[in-house]
């Protein structure tokens, strides 16, 4: 019986902390999109493979403007499978 209650609460403790991380993820890269002027883009609808890339991408980047900061938002246009058509649109 209190092997059962020891599981149950160890269960319900760990479904926060395993999803903590991919919403720290999302807010991160939010705020990067936002920087580079993505702002209609809600991160928290994009796949894990793009927050992944999108994360990976912007890591670290100077987001000032310029020639490097026009390449990062070519790849991440790229990374967002934008064809001029906005799929990933906040609501």
């Amino acid at each position: 019986m209190r092997g059962a209650a020891l599981i149950l609460a160890a269960a319900l403790l760990a479904g926060p902390a395993a999803a903590a991380p991919e919403t720290q993820l999302e807010r991160g890269v939010q705020q990067r999109l936002d920087r580079l002027g993505f702002s209609a883009v809600d991160a928290g609808s994009l796949t894990t493979r793009q927050l992944a890339a999108l994360h990976l991408e912007l890591q670290g980047k100077r987001l000032i403007p310029g020639i490097p900061a026009l390449r990062t938002r070519e790849r991440v246009r790229v990374i967002l499978g934008w064809d001029g058509f906005e799929t990933y649109v906040r609501r």
